[in-house]
């Protein structure tokens, strides 16, 4: 026993040599002194009753020991860094709450939906070459040199080609008047003519293959929009888990911080009561300023996570989680919205790669197609502004035309190689991304199991850092440990509890990504 826990028991001892103090062997190893009380003699009979009554001085009453506090009393401490981080300004409260800002508010979902748009509008335009054409055509012209000679034109870049014969045919409007169809009848000045023209693809195979190509590519679109939503739902569970883990981490590095200073406080106690030297006093404050920068770190760690949740719910604000909102049961509430696969088959990304593979073939195809005969029937119609009467139609005409590609300049022959190395990228990529996801899973299905395993051995290496801890500094209080020890010991327990609280939310990540693994969220 140091010369500190003599003079704090010899402050207690009164006059009265019959007192006697010890120590057990079981207090000892708590590191607290315990008051073994001897019998005192009978007093004698002329005593006053209440001299009887009194204990004797330097005692503590009876049952004091039961109600004795286990060690000394904790010092006050207090650092403007022990003041938590402020909310964040927007809290979630649920999961569906914040599956609701995604849906609102994501880019990438935003983006997804488009590229599914864009692929239907693409799929109706190759539909649209299968479909009859209607035009029609109001055109009004005036000789300037002539006025009372005037004739219309229609070119066959006008609308007017197909039936018409492709090139420019004209009617006199002068007097006298014109023949159009079998009575003679005078235009009217200016003329006015309408042209009415309509055609349908009898056989065209071109068109045909475009239009498989074109809907595959929307069942591309739309797989990937699903594989979009999975990828959402595991980057806000991410996040989510990560607002959760840095708050706690920030609350241990705080309540670590307030155990460094306690130790800061008891070791300058120490020095001023003398027992104490000045290297326990620094190596002790060093623990602290160490322990001050795992504050400060932390702090800044849980802003960066309430950003990238921020980001990842389409607002440019840090995002929290609402006061007793247990990491758990959002991630138990987000797998309800997505659901288990049969098989890995299904998941979208990979379904979205064979698709990609089918387009690029069908691609193939359309060129090819480029090189057979297409057949497509036109019909046109004339209709003239006349004096006599309203309108009059001198002619309508229907005709067929057969098509026969012969020879482009090698246009379709690059085309088609073009084509056929873009099918071969879609089936490697197609080929490494089975690899990839093979092993995904594989590992996902593993990290489960090892994020189990290490969060229970952190959980016993904390409890005997604990346990560490807590005797060495007993032992420091007695003046039987060194300041090296305790600071040794308090940098154990430090690290043990932020990895235990680590490897608690890295099993709920684990428990998330393995499930989004092998699922297809439909939301």
């Amino acid at each position: 026993m140091n010369a500190l826990l003599l003079a704090l028991l010899l402050s207690h001892l009164g006059p009265r040599p019959e007192v006697l103090l010890g120590a057990t062997p079981a207090a000892r190893a708590r590191g607290k002194p315990t008051v073994r009380k001897v019998k005192a003699t009978q007093a004698p009979p002329d005593t006053p009753p209440d001299a009887r009554a009194k204990p004797p001085q330097g005692l503590p009453p009876e049952g004091a020991e039961d109600q004795a506090p286990s060690g000394p009393p904790t010092p006050e401490v207090s650092d403007p860094l022990l003041t938590p981080v402020p909310p964040a300004p927007i809290q979630m409260r649920s999961w569906d709450e914040a599956l609701e800002l995604v849906r609102q508010r994501s880019t990438d979902l935003s983006t997804a939906q488009a590229q599914v748009e864009s692929a239907g509008g693409q799929a109706r335009v190759a539909l649209a070459g299968l479909l009859p054409s209607l035009n029609g055509t109001v055109l009004t012209q005036l000789n300037i040199l002539d006025t009372d000679n005037t004739s219309l034109f229609f070119g066959g870049g006008s609308g007017g080609g197909g039936g018409l014969g492709g090139g420019t045919t004209g009617f006199q409007t002068s007097d006298p008047p014109v023949t159009g169809g079998s009575d003679t009848q005078t235009p009217t000045k200016p003329p006015v003519a309408g042209l009415l023209t309509a055609s349908v693809a009898l056989f065209n195979y071109q068109a045909i293959t475009t239009l498989r190509t074109a809907r595959e590519g929307q069942r591309t679109a739309t797989l990937s929009l699903a594989e979009t939503r999975r990828q959402l739902s595991l980057a806000l569970a991410r996040a989510l888990v990560s607002v959760a883990a840095q708050e706690r981490l920030a609350e241990v590095n705080r309540v670590n911080l307030r155990s460094a200073l306690e130790r800061l406080a008891l070791a300058q106690r120490r020095l001023e009561l003398g027992a104490g030297t000045r290297l326990d006093v620094v190596r002790v404050q060093q623990d602290a300023e160490t322990a001050r920068a795992l504050v400060v770190v932390g702090d800044e760690d849980l802003r960066k996570a309430r950003e990238a949740l921020g980001l990842a719910l389409g607002t440019p604000e840090a995002v929290g989680l609402a006061p007793g909102v247990r990491v758990e049961s959002l991630m138990q509430r987000a797998q309800k919205d997505c659901r288990t696969l049969e098989n890995l088959e299904g998941r979208s990304d990979l379904a979205a790669a064979r698709s990609r593979i089918t387009v690029a073939e069908r691609q193939i195809s359309s060129v090819k197609a480029q090189y057979v005969p297409s057949l497509s029937l036109s019909s046109t119609t004339v209709a003239l502004t006349v004096k006599e009467d309203a309108v009059n139609v001198p002619f309508w005409n229907i005709g067929a035309t057969l098509s026969l590609p012969f020879w482009d300049g090698g246009v379709r022959e690059g085309l088609l190689r073009q084509s056929r190395a873009q099918a071969t990228s879609a089936r490697q990529q197609s080929l490494a991304l089975e690899r990839s996801v093979t092993i995904e899973v594989a590992q996902a299905r593993r990290g489960v199991k090892v994020a189990q395993d290490s969060r229970d051995i952190s959980s016993r290496e904390q409890k005997l850092a604990e346990e560490n801890d807590r005797l060495t500094r007993r032992s420091f209080e007695v003046g039987t440990g060194t300041s090296l020890e305790l600071i040794q010991t308090a940098a154990a327990l430090r690290q043990a509890e932020l990895a235990l609280v680590v490897r608690e939310f890295q099993l709920e990540r684990a428990k998330v990504e393995a499930f989004l693994a092998e699922a297809a969220c439909d939301w």
